[in-house]
This record gives C-alpha cells, sequence and structure tokens, in this order.
C-alpha cells in the first residue's frame, strides 16, 4: 500500500447510486398531464370541420347543462360535451344558460359558443303575437298559425289538450322559428306565474280551483268591466248555491259555434253539458282562457239583490232581482 491511499475504500469501487426523487417524479407528471390537457382543451375548443353553418337549433326549457353539452356535440356545433360542461362549470354560466331558439350562422369557437347561450344571443328574429283575454285553445292556436312561419297548428292542438282556461292570455314575443312545445310551456308558465297567489287563496279557503276558472271563463265573456264582472259573479254563484240553472249563453259560442245574436230556440234545446238553460251547474271545462281579473273576480264576488242580467247592444250590463223585471229588461233593451 502507498503511502497517502485510503485503505478503507478500493480503487475500483463503484459510485454511490441516486436516490429515486418522488417529488421529482410527481412534478414532471403534473406537467406533462397539464400540458396534454392544454392541448386536449385548445383541440376540443375548436369548431368541429363539419359545423351545421346555418343552422337553426332548440334548447328546450327545462334540459340540464348535461342534456345541452350532448345536444350541442350531436348537433356538430361542439367538438366534445366534457370540454363544454367544464368551461361552463369553470366560468361561472352554467346558471345563466338560456333555453329558446339559437341561430349558428358561422363556425364558432366552443368559447363563443358558450358566450352565446349564456348572453342568450339567439340571432332569431322575435315577433309580437297579443292573446286577448278570453281566447280560446283554438283561437291561440290560429293566431300561432297566422304570425310563426313554422308552427305546427295540429301539433300546438295535440300539446295542449286538456288545457283550456290554464295558458294564460298575454302579449308575447316569440322566435320566428319558434315550434309548439316551448310556447305551450311558454303559455302554462305564465299561467301558474300570474295565478300563483289568487291560487293559493282559494286553495286557503277550500275553493275548488277548477271551478274558480271554469267560472271565470264565463265571466270573462259574459261581462267587460271589473265591476260587472264581481256582479255577475256574484249572481252566478248565487244562482248555483239556490240551485237555478245558470241559464247564461256564453258556453254555446265554446260548444257549438255560436254567439248570443245567434241563437235560436231549438239551439237552447240541446242536449249538451254546456247547455246551462238545461243542466245545472257548471259547464265541464272552462269555456276560454280567461284573464287575471276575471279570475280575480271568480273568486272575489260581489253581493247583490239581483238574480238576472242581460247585456245591450253596446255592451251595458242591465240587472234585474225579479224574472219579471228581467223580462221587461229584455223589452226594454234587446228590441
Amino acid at each position: 500500500m502507498n503511502e497517502g491511499e485510503n485503505p478503507m475504500l478500493p480503487i475500483d469501487a463503484a459510485p454511490p447510486r441516486r436516490r429515486f426523487c418522488l417529488k421529482c417524479f410527481v412534478g414532471s407528471a403534473v406537467i406533462i398531464f397539464v400540458t396534454l390537457s392544454i392541448g386536449w382543451f385548445a383541440l376540443a375548443s375548436r369548431a368541429p370541420s363539419d359545423f351545421p353553418s346555418g343552422l337553426v337549433m332548440e334548447i328546450p326549457y327545462g334540459d340540464g347543462l348535461r342534456t345541452v353539452a350532448r345536444t350541442l356535440a350531436e348537433q356538430r356545433v361542439i367538438r366534445s360535451p366534457f370540454a363544454f360542461l367544464v368551461l361552463a362549470r369553470s366560468t361561472g354560466v352554467e346558471k345563466k344558460i338560456s333555453a329558446g331558439t339559437y341561430l349558428f350562422d358561422s363556425p364558432m369557437t366552443l368559447f363563443a359558443v358558450v358566450d352565446k347561450l349564456a348572453s342568450g344571443e339567439h340571432d332569431v328574429e322575435r315577433l309580437r303575437i297579443t292573446l286577448p283575454e278570453g281566447t280560446s285553445v283554438a283561437g291561440m292556436g290560429r293566431a300561432f298559425v297566422a304570425t310563426l312561419p313554422s308552427f305546427n297548428g295540429a301539433e300546438f292542438a295535440a300539446l295542449t289538450q286538456g288545457s283550456e282556461g290554464y295558458l294564460f292570455p298575454d302579449t308575447y314575443f316569440f322566435f320566428s322559428n319558434a315550434t309548439s312545445g316551448p310556447i305551450v310551456e311558454t303559455l302554462k308558465a305564465n299561467f301558474l306565474k300570474k295565478t300563483d297567489a289568487l291560487y293559493n287563496e282559494a286553495l286557503a279557503g277550500g275553493k275548488s280551483w277548477s271551478d274558480i276558472i271554469i267560472m271565470a271563463s264565463i265571466i270573462e265573456e259574459e261581462a267587460a268591466t271589473p265591476k260587472d264582472r264581481r256582479i255577475v259573479s256574484g249572481i252566478l254563484w248565487k244562482r248555483m248555491e239556490r240551485g237555478m240553472l245558470l241559464g247564461v249563453d256564453a258556453p254555446f259560442a265554446y260548444d257549438i259555434g255560436k254567439t248570443s245574436a245567434a241563437l235560436t230556440t231549438e239551439d237552447l234545446q240541446v242536449d249538451s253539458p254546456y247547455n246551462t238553460y238545461r243542466h245545472k251547474g257548471l259547464p265541464p271545462t272552462p269555456i276560454s282562457n280567461p284573464g287575471l281579473d276575471a279570475i280575480d273576480a271568480a273568486l272575489h264576488p260581489e253581493t247583490s239583490l239581483y238574480y238576472y242580467y242581460l247585456s245591450d247592444k253596446a255592451g251595458t250590463i242591465h240587472y234585474a232581482k225579479t224574472f219579471d223585471e228581467h223580462k221587461v229588461n229584455k223589452e226594454k233593451y234587446l228590441r
């Protein structure tokens, strides 16, 4: 052994092995994952190569975010439903996405699609449609057919079966290519919203909501002013309580399409549940879609001494306490 050599280490000894660095591995994996994720998201954010330019697409009311994402992907508006969900949730616009009809006129990035849905930029013309109080379901259907180019009247009729009285008459703005489904949902939702307080009041008072709506539909056709509606309401409820026939003409227009002026003696003998000259009580269904004031009048009738009324040619209502007085009014105002 030469002087100065270390007797403890052989000359040909191997250098010590490097220890495994877990933090370095995790850090590298994270970097790779983030890099790949960014690359994937950048690709997923691009408009599909077969983007359907000029597509008009409907997002129905009540569809959840996942359903919207799936529909957009199926229509090739976006590449990835998952990327859509990530972007919508991470940017906080999940609850801002608006239902309705949208026009996608040219390819859009995922960011542009999300922004479009969140801001409600439909890019489709809105048309104003006014449905007056007392418009029947059939009348509403005719109004939509006359105004909306692609509206399907038969589909509307099928979707609104049993809805007479429960579609709110109002002024609406619908997209020019609106379809029956969203329109019906809008009319029903507006009815529930506008009548919520009255419904709860009727429920608390132990009154039948369906009877209130049927009575309101009759009042809507029988009286034009708030004051007259409440007096007529009081008369009709009083007749029912005393077991009398309602004896009103309005249901004939709904049942056989005839107004008071066109009714004949034979018409008054028709055996129909809507003939209130033959059958006691209310008709089986509403005869129109009443407005809020008529519903309020049905719920808040005004007490009076009258049992009879009629409208003259100018629409003014004349009341009578007895049938004899009523006959005098007929001779005076209807001849």
